[in-house]
C-alpha cells in the first residue's frame, strides 16, 4: 500500500520522504507495466503454437495454429492476454498522471488494474503452456499459488486488515517465545 501522510497530520501534502518513496514506486510500476504491455503485445502477434505459414489446407497465412488445433485453449489465451494488455495500458496511463497519489479512487483503479494484469498474464501463460497432463498439473499448481498470493497481498493492502494481521502476529510470536524459551 502507498504511504500515509501520518508524519504530517495537519497537512494533506506528503512529506519529502513519502514523495521520494512514491516516486520510486511509480518508477518501478511503470517499468513493470511497460514490460507487461510489451510481452502481451508480442504474444498477441505471435500466439503459442505459432501461425500458419501459408494459405493451404483451409488455413490462411498468419492465422493462429492453436485456434485450429485447440479452440478452447486459444480462447482462454486470447482473452487473458487481451485483459493483461489492456490492464497494463491502464496502469501505465494512471502512472503517467501525477495526481494518482492525491486521489483514493485513482489508487483503487491502479490496484484493480494490477490485479487484472497479473491474473491475465497468469491465465495466458497457463493456456499457452499446458500440453501434457504433467505439465498442466504443474502450471495449475503455480496458478493456484499465485492467486493465493495475490489475494493475500490485496487483503493486506487494506490498512485495517494489515493492522489486524500485525497485532495477531505479535501475539503469536509472544506465545511462541513463552512456549519455547526457558526465560
Amino acid at each position: 500500500s502507498m504511504p500515509e501522510t501520518s508524519q504530517n497530520p495537519g497537512s494533506s501534502e506528503p512529506t519529502p520522504e513519502e514523495k521520494k518513496d512514491l516516486q520510486k514506486r511509480q518508477k518501478y510500476l511503470m517499468l513493470i507495466g511497460t514490460l507487461a504491455v510489451t510481452v502481451t503485445y508480442q504474444a498477441g502477434l505471435l500466439p503459442p503454437g505459432g501461425v500458419w505459414p501459408d494459405d493451404r489446407d483451409g488455413h490462411f497465412a498468419g492465422d493462429p495454429i492453436l485456434h485450429d488445433t485447440n479452440l478452447t485453449r486459444y480462447k482462454v489465451f486470447f482473452y487473458c492476454n487481451a485483459t493483461a494488455f489492456m490492464a497494463s495500458v491502464v496502469m501505465v496511463i494512471l502512472l503517467l498522471n501525477n495526481t494518482i497519489s492525491k486521489y483514493k479512487r485513482s489508487l483503487f483503479a491502479m490496484k484493480i488494474a494490477m490485479v487484472l494484469d497479473l491474473l491475465g498474464l497468469l491465465g495466458a501463460y497457463a493456456a499457452g503452456s499446458c500440453r501434457k497432463l504433467k505439465t498442466s498439473a504443474y502450471i495449475f499448481a503455480l496458478v493456484i499459488a499465485v492467486i493465493i498470493y495475490i489475494v493475500i497481498h490485496v487483503l493486506l493492502s487494506f490498512d485495517e486488515v494489515a493492522r489486524l494481521v500485525k497485532e495477531k502476529w505479535k501475539k503469536w510470536v509472544r506465545c511462541l517465545k513463552r512456549c519455547f524459551c526457558c526465560n
